[in-house]
């Protein structure tokens, strides 16, 4: 039997295993053993408490024979704590059991001198591992106090501290993506579709890992109470609105949608893309309370009238804009709004406060983070205008995503009135435009 393990998932790690498995076989071969059966443990610490699932079917393996070998590169690779000796240890009492390494000794651990060196080893090996975690721990604790980068690798950015040529500019783009709209959901296909490597070097991303990047110490320049020493990506007022977006409630262009105006156009209630029995695309609204039910029209007709009026728009739009909201004072209000509010929540859970007043209170809280919720939404559509100059026919409106967001940067209501469902004729369509 031959195991192998690595302790970290990484492609060099993976070119040694491959030696490793060569080496081992070829011992097998010599001792032979020509179809050894094979344990392979990837990304998993012998030192750390973590479980090892090939070695513990090894085990079980070594359980049920009456004779065995088991071949290791190094024995460090089998064991490297003393009571996972021990355990092996307790099979040999019962049956006799060889380990062979390629590299080092190996020991007959039914002799009791053999079991004496082998106990020496991992003793030296755990003391090794735990001296070497103890100086590891004081480096970074040091680079934690000097505001350092600490703790491991870190997608974008250099052991010193600057920006990964390549990597901060993905970092970069997801930022920019977040700050004009896009859902991480919709950031995530985007760069899969692009075949980008994720962090973990897969060609699949996921809304987890975009979360984790959106809401890192690292990213907002944060080292505990201090500001990081490393290379800045994003400005505090970026910042400020990254962090103010995850608090605020969801905007209807963020909705994932294949339908450019679906859930923004309305007829009182919102209109949504449906397939009618010959298979045509059209928007309609649903039988809900503030719908009319009957509103239908064709996808492609209700889109071009709006691109169309759009269009014309974006190139008259004058350049004087009212000044936004100070981005880290509107954060503050939300977080404090919003703690408020929960605190609320956590009063009536333990009846400490009675159901009108919550209802009450609860009604002006989320009043005031309604209101900082559109003063964000003002400092988003600035950002999607400067980020889109042309509208839909800037060269980077190149998914319904995007184009969302632009329509909803200009867009301020799009209301269809009740035509002939049967024709799918629209008997008036009221667009406004956000000054």
């Amino acid at each position: 039997m031959i195991y192998l393990r690595i302790s970290v998932n990484r492609t060099s790690e993976h070119a040694s295993i491959e030696q490793q498995r060569a080496d081992c076989a070829a011992l097998a071969a010599r001792l032979g053993h020509l179809h050894p059966i094979e344990f392979v443990d990837e990304a998993v610490s012998a030192y750390q408490d973590r479980a090892r699932p090939a070695y513990q079917r090894l085990l079980h393996h070594l359980e049920h024979s009456t004779t065995a070998t088991v071949i290791v590169w190094h024995l460090d690779r089998l064991y490297r704590k003393p009571h996972e000796l021990e355990q092996l240890l307790a099979l040999l009492d019962t049956r006799p059991i060889r380990v062979e390494s390629v590299q080092g000794r190996s020991f007959d651990l039914s002799r009791h001198e053999g079991r004496l060196f082998a106990r020496q080893l991992v003793a030296s090996a755990n003391y090794e591992s735990a001296h070497k975690g103890a100086r590891v721990a004081r480096a970074q604790q040091h680079r934690a106090r000097r505001g350092l980068l600490h703790g491991g690798s870190h997608y974008g950015d250099l052991a010193d501290g600057t920006l990964h040529p390549a990597q901060g500019r993905v970092l970069r783009r997801i930022v920019d993506d977040f700050l004009t709209g896009l859902s991480v959901s919709a950031i995530a296909r985007e760069l899969t579709d692009a075949r980008i490597l994720s962090p973990t070097g897969k060609n699949q991303w996921n809304v987890a890992t975009l979360v984790s990047i959106l809401g890192s110490n690292r990213l907002h320049h944060r080292n505990g109470d201090h500001n990081g020493a490393w290379e800045r990506l994003i400005t505090p007022d970026e910042s400020a609105l990254i962090r103010a977006i995850q608090l605020a409630p969801q905007r209807d262009a963020t909705r994932s949608s294949r339908a450019l105006l679906s859930a923004m156009a309305r007829c009182g209630g919102r209109l949504v893309c449906a397939v009618n029995r010959h298979g045509r695309r059209l928007y309609r609204c649903r039988a809900n309370p503030g719908s009319c039910g009957a509103v239908s029209s064709g996808q492609d007709r209700l889109d071009r009238t709006v691109l169309d009026d759009l269009e014309s728009v974006v190139h008259d739009q004058s350049e004087v804009s009212a000044p936004l909201p100070c981005p880290s004072t509107l954060l503050s209000e939300l977080e404090t709004a919003t703690k408020q509010r929960d605190n609320l929540a956590i009063r009536y859970a333990t009846s400490a406060l009675p159901r009108a007043d919550y209802l009450r209170l609860r009604e002006h809280r989320t009043s005031v983070i309604a209101d900082y919720t559109t003063d964000l939404a003002k400092h988003l559509r600035a950002r999607v205008r400067a980020a889109y100059p042309d509208g839909l026919h800037s060269s980077n409106a190149t998914s319904i995503s995007r184009m969302r967001t632009i329509v909803d940067a200009h867009v301020q209501s799009l209301v269809v009135r009740r035509g002939s469902p049967a024709s799918s004729s629209l008997a008036s369509i009221e667009l406004q435009f956000r000054s």
